[in-house]
């Protein structure tokens, strides 16, 4: 494939007489053709056997008791009939070849039945002994396989141990007829007396230590450990029951106790009913005890780490005598806890099971809030099961509309459309599993749709593509006729993948999937047998669709001239189905802004990029300190360890390269089968990744087979990181008020730092898409080290795309091209007490935001850039309701919230109906009833587990996606919500493929979801420090300042905190995520990165557009305001839904006119905001502001102004109708100091303004009574970057898409030119001479989009993405004269951070 290279530079100047400095990021953008997105229908299989819990995944199925082998892996017995499964202890994955895939399970013929475990488990000799109550049994199964080896009859046991007393090992168990006891070295059994003595008769808990049998007892009022002696009886040994001792000590109802192997007297005991662990020490006459200590809290879907341990009504508990570790089984959580013996957190191993439909729900939630992804794929989503009822018509709103016919079985639920990924978002939970597997139900609504007069596919664009994903769970009928349909649509130019989701399809079935992918024209079908992979197979298919269809490059050329007269430029090239590849550049330039491209001092970092073995790249990883590895440890000996961080967040990785033929009897992945290294299963890939990172050519970009060898470019692609370049600390000492910076660093010795530093070398610290954040040295353009942020590592495994290892039409291997470390570095000295000193002192700070890659951040010290340090890293896991956090020293901690979206299915109600099923599906009731015994629960009321303090006012109920809430009423059911509903509604959990029985056909379970909305009660973590749960992704610069700790009032300055403010990110399609402002503690020693502040922003209830922040906030603070005089900073931030907030985190005690109290309070949350402006924007006019302002201070007015353009940079093509965009200048004239304004709803919109669009004379200027001035865009035009002030005007960068009929053809490229406070809108820039330019006041500058524009000696730049106008330097570069006039801007701090 001949790769176009794309490489478009542009010049960032620093202008030092005008102390502006410019930065630069380059929106999605074209080449040769338009960014037209993809279609995409997802058919989502609603069979019943989507309701199957997945128990074969990684996953304990609700564990009641653990044992271990002497390796100290967990064989876990688990709820019901679910079998005894394996995990390996090193990296707490289920052992597959133990067993079947992993877990002990004989229902067929019950020999080896596990059926409920409540009396513990034990390994001896080789064979694990596992109860089965219910069955009256002791199970034997062989430890090395899984091998059933029969069974011991007793009765139903409550209490369990092995014990090696008189020199043999002897088995007892309590059971209600008595003690049953076995001498495993000859066999010799018999049943003792219990004597009618209720502590032996009613416990559930019992253990053995010496000589004595303990239990405990608890009923009614009575609470003990009793103690009994064991004495010899023949070969065996019984409890005395005349001779024991009791004390009594209430620890609720136990399940779970276990005794030192050695030490006389000492328990653990595992409480249900408290969910807490206690060491107790009985004393030597058992009359006594002492409760040593006891661990854990009670907390739902808690996630345990070294600083919390969590239960949710455990169970069981064991002493791995061996490895010394205590192993706590996780009943209600499905979790198995490993502690040492003093019960501090070791690991978890398990994790809760789902059902295929709920795993099904959170992939596609996944897929539909990926930005990656929405950016280029309209989505649609239909479902099936049984019949095929096809589509024929859409009654109502293209968004919230309903399709004809439409049932519970098979529906076109939304239109592939812009806005479709929203709706998805909002609907599937309330999507649920009834019916049959009929094939030609999907491709029946698939074709009719696809070929209707509503269809989205363009047959004027033959850029735009067009899919169809069917995920089906099982074998289905009708095949031949779905194999018709998607020939036809193939034919037709529209692709259909198949999806083969779960474990247990046939051979028959899986060769089915693989029909219908090589009829759809997609080769094979995709396997995804767990729900992680479901969710990573998902992304990676469709990074594929978009792949396909670029002929673009869309990058963030940066550049930064520094003062010894060096440009440094990123750049890339864009590879289909390859990681795009990058380079720094290094070119010496003068003052007058002439390049030398000859200087002998040139470079590019990717030609001098170290040998991947040679290379330093370092990550936090748990018992691999980095620096121990002398800032190496991304190495592949670490892989188990790295593995685990890979597969943190719920990606998976897949199997690339193999040595035999797939499952399905593909033999693609076997291509390279004789290279060194390969082989079945996914540890080659895990080493194969690890080095690809590194540079290594793992994934056969060159189709050699070598697996080994250095790719060509191994460098990532550089896209919107911009670089920054950190030598010696310059920072300003010079002070005229105790409220700037400059005065903190005097009196802190600033300049005795920058004098120790003074030879620190210059390096220029950029992300890459690789993942990795480079140090390059600025002069010799080698990388020093890279750093892979751990949770950027995380999603790394959505490299791996085994599809792309092809054996036809050519041999050849490739990749999915992701976002990795895609934020900008911002780069602070701080003067601090780091976790990693023993006193204060001055940092070199490094902000390193994910932006695209995620929605999280790294900090970094680089004051000695060859020794570099982590302070913090965090995550915030949307999908799964979990905010993680690295420390300082590598140690994870995770916080968990709850969800926003519930399915029925999730209900306590359809989970008891569920476990009723599977407990005896062949047996079990399947009556519709709410007596909760019955596979089938039918009521109007439902309870969920989520906060019991949740009002009707907080949720959002809908029925088959229309908002019911207003019929339902809500109360609260002990700690969890109860739903009350005005008719009845039902879940059958029966699964045909499970029992003899006869399962209703169709089922007829409710399509109910429940939605909470953001900021209710109980709707964050619960340690207010990490409740990063608004975070999104981080596309926002951080701002570092010093803030008043005590606010409002606070003349203290000395003790002022060092914070970063930041946009919340961009929220995607989640309601409440990225909504708001962050304030960042940067100083904590103990809690560094901790919350201070969040500033939640009103998603106005007049748009519909989900709001967020993602543009970079501006600060005004005492170093950069003239007349600011106070401590803190005034922020202004501009969101998606148009409006302009204004937020005070200054000490100033009264407002502008001393009207009002400021209430400012960082410690109690409290902070003053307004709203100065806002556009009205809706999804239908698309003013989006996506950008960051541009702020200014007016020669005439003497305000504060600010500008902004809007426009959807998601859909920069789109001629919708409604499309109204703006270009906007606002001013503040409350500037320096800070007034309410206006809430949202009653702000100051463009009415309020002046409409300057044709005013080319200045008559139609603000006065003081008008907020400001808009200028209207024409021909549905979008502003493209953000805007840049020179001189007196604001220049816009903007994009006018094409008028032909053809979506393909490529838009027009405007600078747009105004008066910064008048707003008159006239050729300020000579007009072109191109027939483009007709008809418009702005400069018509090329084809293609255009960056934000940069200015130098007169001149003003620009990158465009396509092709530039005759007239300018080079065809992606736009330069040439500036105009003219005079105006004062505040940018160098924000982009040096002062």
């Amino acid at each position: 494939m001949k790769i176009k290279s794309l490489i478009i530079s542009f010049l960032l100047f620093l202008f030092c007489l005008t102390n502006n400095s410019f930065s630069k990021t380059l929106p999605p953008g074209t080449g040769t053709t338009a960014d037209v997105p993809s279609n995409l229908l997802i058919m989502l299989d609603v069979s019943g056997s989507m309701g199957w819990r997945m128990s074969t995944a990684q996953s304990a199925m609700y564990p009641m008791q653990s044992t271990t082998d002497s390796s100290g892996n967990i064989f876990i017995s688990q709820y019901a009939n679910y079998g005894v499964k394996k995990f390996n202890y090193a990296d707490a994955k289920v052992d597959t070849t133990w067993g079947n895939s992993g877990a002990h399970k004989d229902n067929t013929q019950k020999k080896c039945r596990v059926y409920y475990n409540y009396g513990s488990s034990k390994i001896h000799n080789g064979v694990i002994y596992v109860p089965s109550f219910y069955d009256n049994k002791i199970r034997m199964i062989r430890e090395s396989d899984g091998e059933c080896l029969g069974s011991i009859s007793t009765g139903r046991i409550t209490g369990f141990d092995i014990h090696t007393i008189g020199g043999n090992a002897h088995l007892f168990a309590i059971h209600s007829g008595g003690v049953y006891t076995r001498n495993l070295s000859n066999n010799a059994s018999r049943t003792c007396s219990h004597g009618n003595i209720d502590l032996l008769r009613y416990t559930y808990a019992m253990a053995t230590n010496g000589n004595h049998l303990y239990t405990y007892y608890t009923r009614r009022s009575t609470h003990k450990i009793a103690r009994f002696n064991l004495a010899a009886n023949g070969n065996n040994y019984c409890p005395q029951t005349n001779n024991y001792t009791t004390t009594s000590i209430n620890l609720g109802g136990v399940y779970g106790m276990t005794a030192h192997p050695s030490n006389a007297g000492e328990l653990y005991l595992l409480s249900y009913t408290n969910s807490k662990l206690y060491k107790v020490t009985v004393s030597s006459n058992g009359t006594s005890h002492t409760l040593n200590w006891q661990k854990g809290t009670r907390r739902y879907n808690g996630t345990s780490s070294a600083s919390a341990l969590y239960f949710y009504y455990p169970l069981g508990l064991h002493f791995d005598d061996t490895n010394t570790r205590l192993i706590a089984s996780g009943y209600n959580s499905s979790t198995v806890e490993l502690l040492d013996s003093n019960g501090d957190w070791i690991k978890t191993i398990g994790g809760s099971p789902t059902t295929r439909m709920k795993a099904a729900h959170e992939a596609i939630k996944a897929i539909v809030t990926d930005s990656d992804l929405t950016s280029g794929v309209d989505f649609g989503l239909g479902i099936w099961s049984s019949g095929s009822s096809g589509f024929s018509s859409w009654s109502g709103n293209k968004t919230t509309g309903s399709s004809s016919p439409c049932t519970r079985f098979n529906c076109l639920k939304v239109q592939v459309h812009k806005d479709g990924a929203a709706r998805i978002n909002q609907i599937i939970s309330s999507i649920s599993a009834s019916g049959g597997t009929d094939a030609n139900a999907f491709m029946k609504i698939a074709q009719q749709y696809y070929n209707h007069s509503i269809s989205p596919v363009d047959k004027n664009s033959p850029c735009q593509k067009s899919y169809v994903i069917v995920i089906g769970d099982g074998d289905w009928y009708n095949h031949n006729k779905a194999i018709q349909k998607a020939t036809a649509l193939k034919n037709q130019g529209i692709k259909t993948f198949a999806v083969a989701f779960g474990t247990g399809i046939s051979s028959s079935g899986l060769r089915n999937f693989n029909k219908l992918a090589a009829a759809g024209g997609t080769t094979q079908a995709i396997q995804a047998p767990t729900a992680a992979s479901l969710k990573t197979q998902l992304k990676s298919a469709i990074s594929q669709i978009i792949a396909s269809k670029l002929s673009f490059s869309a990058p963030a050329i940066t550049a930064t001239l520094n003062s010894s007269g060096s440009l440094y430029q990123a750049q890339f090239d864009y590879v289909q189905n390859q990681e795009w590849t990058g380079t720094i550049k290094r070119t010496a330039i003068n003052s007058k802004g002439i390049i030398d491209t000859t200087d002998s001092g040139n470079w590019s970092a990717v030609d001098r990029l170290p040998a991947p073995s040679s290379r330093k790249i370092w990550t936090t990883l748990s018992g691999k300190d980095y620096k121990s590895y002398n800032w190496n440890n991304f190495v592949d000996s670490n892989n188990t360890e790295l593995e685990n961080l890979f597969t943190m967040t719920k990606e998976a990785i897949q199997d690339y390269h193999r040595l035999t033929d797939n499952d399905d009897g593909s033999t693609n992945n076997k291509r390279c089968r004789s290279a060194s290294g390969v082989e079945d299963g996914t540890d080659d890939d895990v080493k194969g990744l690890i080095n690809f990172i590194r540079g290594v050519d793992y994934f056969d970009y060159d189709a050699d087979c070598n697996l080994t060898e250095t790719r060509a470019k191994p460098m990532g692609d550089i896209y919107h990181s911009q670089l920054v370049v950190v030598g010696k600390p310059s920072a300003e000492t010079s002070f005229t008020s105790i409220y700037q910076e400059s005065y903190w660093r005097k009196t802190k010795m600033y300049e005795t730092f920058a004098q120790a530093k003074i030879n620190r070398k210059e390096t220029i610290y950029a992300g890459s898409n690789s993942g990795v954040l480079h140090a390059i040295d600025g002069e010799t353009g080698r990388e020093v080290w890279g750093f892979l942020p751990p949770f950027v590592a995380s999603q790394m495994p959505r490299v791996i795309n085994p599809r792309l290892n092809e054996i036809s039409p050519v041999a050849k291997g490739g990749s999915n091209a992701v976002y990795g470390v895609d934020g900008s570095p911002v780069q602070h000295d701080i003067f601090f007490k780091s976790p990693h000193d023993s006193a204060a002192r001055w940092h070199t700070v490094l902000f390193v935001p994910y932006g695209r890659g995620g929605s999280g951040f790294s900090v970094l010290d680089v004051t000695d850039r060859d020794k570099p340090e982590h302070l913090v890293s965090i995550y915030n896991s949307i999908i799964e309701n979990r905010v993680f956090r690295m420390d300082y020293a590598s140690n994870l901690f995770t916080y968990d919230y709850i969800g926003t979206q519930y399915a029925l299915s999730e209900s306590m109600e359809a989970i008891k109906a569920g476990d009723e099923f599977f407990k005896d599906p062949d047996n079990v009731s399947l009556t519709c009833n709410d007596t909760g015994n019955t596979s089938c629960f039918k009521s109007n009321i439902w309870t969920f587990k989520v906060p019991n303090t949740l009002t009707r006012n907080d949720i959002i109920v809908y029925e088959d996606g229309v908002d019911i809430t207003s019929s339902v009423t809500v109360a609260p059911s002990g700690g969890d919500l109860s739903i009350t509903f005005n008719k009845q509604l039902s879940f059958d959990a029966c699964v045909q493929s499970s029992t003899t029985q006869t399962c209703p056909d169709p089922k007829t379970n409710s399509p109910i979801g429940l939605s909470i909305k953001p900021g209710s009660v109980g709707t964050g973590t619960t340690d207010p420090k990490w409740n990063y749960s608004m975070l999104g992704e981080t596309w926002s610069e951080p701002r570092m300042f010093r803030m008043p700790n005590n606010g409002a009032g606070d003349t203290n300055v000395l003790d002022d905190i060092n914070v970063a403010v930041m946009g919340a990110g961009f929220g995607t399609q989640f309601s409440g995520t990225g909504n708001g402002i962050l304030v960042i503690n940067l100083q904590d020693e103990t809690d560094f990165g901790k919350l201070e502040l969040v500033v939640p922003i009103e998603d106005t209830a007049s748009s519909d557009i989900i709001n967020s922040v993602p543009a970079s906030v501006s600060l005004i603070t005492a170093d950069t305001g003239r007349g600011a005089d106070y401590s803190g900073g005034i922020v202004y931030a501009s969101d998606l839904e148009g409006k302009i907030s204004k937020v005070n985190l200054t000490n100033l005690s009264n407002d502008k006119n001393n009207n009002k109290s400021l209430t400012f309070n960082p410690s109690n949350g409290k902070v003053d905001i307004t709203t100065l402006f806002k556009a009205g924007a809706t999804k239908a006019n698309g003013r989006y502001m996506y950008y960051p302002m541009d702020v200014a201070i007016g020669k005439t007015t003497n305000n504060l102004w600010l500008f902004a353009g809007t426009g959807d940079s998601q859909r920069l093509n789109d001629k919708s109708s409604s499309t109204d965009n703006l270009l906007i200048g606002i001013q503040d004239p409350d500037y320096p100091f800070y007034a309410e304004v206006a809430t949202p709803g009653n702000a100051d919109d463009i009415s309020d303004c002046k409409d300057t669009t044709n005013d080319k004379t200045g008559n139609n200027c603000p006065t003081s009574n008008n907020r400001g001035w808009y200028i209207k865009l024409k021909n549905y035009g979008k502003a493209t970057a953000e805007p840049t002030v020179n001189n007196g005007l604001v220049y816009f960068p903007t994009y006018t898409p094409s008028g032909s009929p053809d979506k393909c053809a490529l838009g027009n490229a405007f600078i747009c030119v105004a008066d910064d406070e008048c707003g008159t809108h006239t050729a300020y820039l000579p007009k072109s001479s191109n027939a483009e330019q007709a008809g418009s006041e702005c400069r018509y500058v090329g084809k293609g989009i255009l960056s934000k524009i940069v200015f130098f000696a007169g001149k003003y730049f620009a990158n465009i993405s396509g092709t530039a106008a005759t007239g300018n330097p080079a065809k992606d570069l736009v330069s040439a004269d500036a105009a003219t006039g005079e105006v004062q801007t505040y940018r160098k701090s924000w982009r040096e951070n002062f």
